[in-house]
């Protein structure tokens, strides 16, 4: 007989060939399914890292700025600090000065008789017949009152200017931590 069925050798062949062609567009149907949800998946990520990366950014200017504005207020506090020093500085030459003139100007009006010393600073000086001492002992001895006494005034003016000086110092110190924002003043 004669057979008349030419395809029957080849359709183990055709079968085998049908299922590679299902199998391959299975895969490629899987491929191009997981392509576009990987790709989607990707693109969320990369747009949530480049939100981080805009917040870190952000908060990395804002830690920028925060430090650029504590330097200036510390710069400005520096400033006003050292300006204030000066002018304490100043005042208290001049207040030194003024204890030094004071000390002079009493000692001269001492001298001068313009200013008497009370009763309690003077001490009398022993006269030519007690001790043998020449009456210019008593003038020395008087001349040396004025001076201590002026000593006394002008030590208490200078001291009176060390405290006020201090006290200057200590203030501006204080303003100055107040004003770099270092430490806060306290509501009375």
């Amino acid at each position: 007989m004669i057979n008349f069925d030419p395809l029957r050798p080849y359709a183990n062949l055709i079968r085998w060939g049908l299922i590679a062609s299902l199998a391959l567009l299975l895969v490629a149907l899987g491929y191009r399914w997981g392509a576009g949800h990987w790709r989607g998946e990707y693109t969320a990520v990369v747009a949530a890292r480049a939100a981080d990366n805009a917040a870190h950014a952000a908060t990395l200017q804002r830690l920028a700025d925060s430090t650029a504005a504590a330097a200036a207020k510390a710069q400005a506090a520096t400033e006003a600090l050292a300006t204030s020093r000066r002018a304490a500085d100043t005042q208290y030459q001049e207040a030194l000065n003024d204890a030094k003139r004071a000390q002079t100007d009493l000692a001269a009006a001492l001298r001068r008789g313009d200013v008497q010393l009370q009763p309690r600073w003077s001490c009398p000086a022993a006269g030519a017949d007690t001790r043998g001492v020449a009456p210019d002992a008593g003038q020395a001895d008087a001349q040396g009152r004025y001076d201590s006494a002026a000593r006394v005034v002008g030590a208490a003016d200078a001291d009176a200017a060390v405290i006020d000086w201090l006290w200057n110092g200590w203030l501006a110190d204080r303003q100055a931590v107040i004003a770099a924002g270092c430490a806060v003043e306290a509501e009375p």
